[in-house]
C-alpha cells in the first residue's frame, strides 16, 4: 500500500457507520462533511501543518530571524563540541566532533535490571551495560545502551549527537536528520532542538531557512506546541502527537510508567513481526515505538478507572459503567500485546514499572468531563481506532496485523462508549454543555490537524509512518468519521453549528 492510499475514504466508512448507528443516526449522514466555525475555517484534510499553531506574539528571533551573537558550546573539559549557541538560545551544529559518553556502571540495586555486563548488550554495536536515571517518573535502571562516537557509527541519514546537544541525554545517540553540519544547509544553520511529542523528549535537527520557517522559538507557538523541523522547514508541532486514544492526563500531560525488565506482562499468544530481514536501526525503532504504545495502553487502564468513577459521580446508567469497566480490561490486553511486540523487537523482556499517580484528580464538574470526553474519547479514541484499522490492512507481518486488528476492534467499542456517553450528557437540551462540546471539538480538530513530528525511520510495511502520513490519516479520520458524528449528535442545535 502506498502512503497516498492511507487516506482512502473506503477505509473509514465502516467505523463511521458503526458510530452513527450507536448514536441512532446511521441514516442521517453518508459522507464526511466537514463543519466550519464562525470564522469560516474548514477542518479535515484542508488543514495545513502548523495551521493555527502560531501564537502571533512573535519571539526574539521570529520566523525571519537568524543566529545572532553566536558562541561555541564547550564541553565540561573546555574542549569544543562542534555546537554553536545563538543569542536567542537556539543551537546549531557547525562541525562534527567525536563524542565521549561517560558510562555509569550499574550498582546492582537499580529498580530495573536487564543486563549484567557489556557482554549482554549485542543488539547493536558499542553495547554497554549502564546505569541510567529518569527524572519523570523517578526511576533507576540498569540496561543496555548503544552510544555512538562519530557520524560514521550511524546509518546514512543519521548524525551522532553528543550529550551536549539539546534532548540527547547522558549518552551520544544516532539521530535521523537531513543535515549533519551547517555546511549541508543553504542557510548555513543546521539547527538542533529538543522535542517532546507527549511520550518523551528527544533530539531533532534540520536546516533552518528564514524564508520558509514558520517559527524559530517555542515561545512563538501556542500552548502545547513546539518549534521543530518538519520536512524542509521549521514549524509549530503539537506536543500531543503521541498521546492518541485515552491517555492518562495529569495536569494536562500524559502520564505513563517507565519500562522494566519483566515477563509477566507479555501476551505469549501475540505473534511478533518477522525480524530477520530488518536492520538493527529498524528493530530498535520498532521496539521504541511499541514501548511507547505499551506505556500508553498500560496508563489507559488507570484512565478508564478514573472515567468509571466520574461516570458514577454523574449518576450514569449501568450500561455505560459496564462498558467503561470492560474498556479497562481491554487496555490490559492491549498493553500485554504491545509489550510482547516490543520485547520481540528489542530481544529482551519488557513490562511496566510502577505508575505514579500523585496529582491524579477526579473531575466532577459536568463541563470539565465533557471537555475531556470530547478530546480523549470522541476524537482521540476515534482517531486511534481509524489508525489501527488502516494499519491492520497495511503492515506486512501477519502477527503485527493481528495485533492492529485486535486494537482496532476494541478502540472502536471505546469510541462508541465515548460518543454514547456524550449523547447521554447532552440529552435534554443542556445548552451550556453543548456549547462546551462545540468548543472542545474545535480545539481538538485544530490540535490533531497538525502533522506530528517523529524522528525514527519510516517503514510502511512495519507500521512506522512519517509525521506527514500520520497527519494526513488523522485529517482524513476527522473529515470522514468525527465530523459526521458531531453533526449527527448536534443536529438539533443548529445555532451552535456554523
Amino acid at each position: 500500500m502506498s502512503s497516498a492510499s492511507l487516506t482512502k475514504a473506503s477505509h473509514f466508512a465502516p467505523l463511521r457507520w458503526s458510530l452513527l448507528a450507536a448514536l441512532g443516526s446511521a441514516g442521517t449522514a453518508c459522507g464526511g462533511n466537514a463543519f466550519t466555525d464562525a470564522a469560516g475555517g474548514s477542518g479535515g484534510a484542508g488543514a495545513q501543518a502548523g495551521s493555527g499553531a502560531q501564537a502571533g506574539s512573535g519571539g526574539s528571533g521570529g520566523a525571519t530571524g537568524s543566529c545572532r551573537a553566536p558562541k561555541p558550546v564547550l564541553r565540561a573539559d573546555g574542549t569544543a563540541s562542534g555546537l554553536v549557541q545563538c543569542a536567542d538560545g537556539t543551537v546549531h551544529r557547525e562541525h562534527a566532533a567525536d563524542c565521549t559518553s561517560e558510562v555509569t556502571t550499574c550498582t546492582g540495586d537499580e529498580a530495573s535490571v536487564s543486563c549484567a555486563s557489556d557482554a549482554d548488550c549485542t543488539a547493536l554495536p558499542n553495547g554497554r551495560c549502564a546505569h541510567s536515571e529518569l527524572d519523570f517518573p523517578p526511576w533507576t535502571q540498569c540496561g543496555c545502551i548503544y552510544p555512538c562516537t562519530r557520524d560514521a557509527d550511524c546509518e546514512p541519514g543519521y548524525a551522532c549527537l553528543c550529550p551536549e546537544a539539546p534532548g540527547v541525554g547522558p549518552y551520544a545517540t544516532c539521530t535521523p536528520t537531513d543535515c549533519r553540519t551547517d555546511a549541508d544547509c543553504g542557510s548555513g544553520e543546521c539547527g538542533i532542538t529538543s522535542y517532546d511529542n507527549g511520550c518523551g523528549a528527544h533530539a531533532t535537527m534540520g536546516c533552518r531557512d528564514a524564508a520558509r520557517d514558520e517559527c524559530r522559538l517555542d515561545s512563538e507557538c501556542q500552548e502545547r506546541f513546539s518549534c521543530t523541523p518538519q520536512g524542509d522547514h521549521w514549524t509549530c508541532a503539537t506536543n500531543d502527537g503521541c498521546a492518541i486514544g485515552r491517555p492518562l492526563l495529569i495536569e494536562g500531560r500524559a502520564r505513563t510508567a517507565s519500562s522494566a525488565a519483566r515477563h509477566d506482562w507479555l501476551d505469549e499468544a501475540a505473534l511478533a513481526p518477522e525480524l530477520d530481514a530488518l536492520s538493527p536501526e529498524l528493530r530498535r525503532a520498532l521496539a521504541e515505538h511499541w514501548l511507547s504504545v505499551a506505556a500508553l495502553e498500560h496508563a489507559s487502564i488507570a484512565s478508564f478507572a478514573r472515567f468509571t468513577l466520574e461516570l458514577m459521580s454523574l449518576g450514569a446508567p449501568p450500561e455505560l459503567l459496564v462498558a467503561s469497566q470492560q474498556a479497562s480490561l481491554d487496555e490490559v490486553e492491549h498493553a500485554r500485546l504491545a509489550y510482547a511486540v516490543a520485547s520481540a523487537c528489542a530481544g529482551q523482556h519488557h513490562g511496566p514499572a510502577a505508575l505514579r499517580l500523585d496529582g491524579l484528580a477526579l473531575a466532577t464538574d459536568p463541563a470539565a468531563i465533557v471537555r475531556a470526553l470530547v478530546a480523549e474519547a470522541c476524537v482521540g479514541e476515534t482517531l486511534g481506532a481509524a489508525e489501527a484499522r488502516v494499519l491492520a490492512t497495511t503492515v506486512a507481518p501477519p502477527g503485527l496485523a493481528s495485533v492492529y486488528e485486535r486494537i482496532a476492534a476494541d478502540e472502536e467499542r471505546h469510541a462508541v462508549l465515548g460518543w454514547q456517553t456524550l449523547a447521554w450528557m447532552l440529552q435534554g437540551g443542556a445548552a451550556e454543555l453543548r456549547a462546551v462540546a462545540l468548543e472542545a471539538f474545535k480545539e481538538a480538530r485544530e490540535l490533531f490537524s497538525v502533522d506530528p513530528v517523529f524522528s525514527g525511520p519510516r517503514d510502511l510495511a512495519c507500521g512506522l509512518l512519517t509525521g506527514a502520513e500520520l497527519g494526513a490519516l488523522r485529517r482524513a479520520s476527522l473529515r470522514e468519521v468525527v465530523e459526521p458524528c458531531f453533526q449527527a449528535l448536534l443536529a438539533d442545535a443548529p445555532q451552535l453549528v456554523a
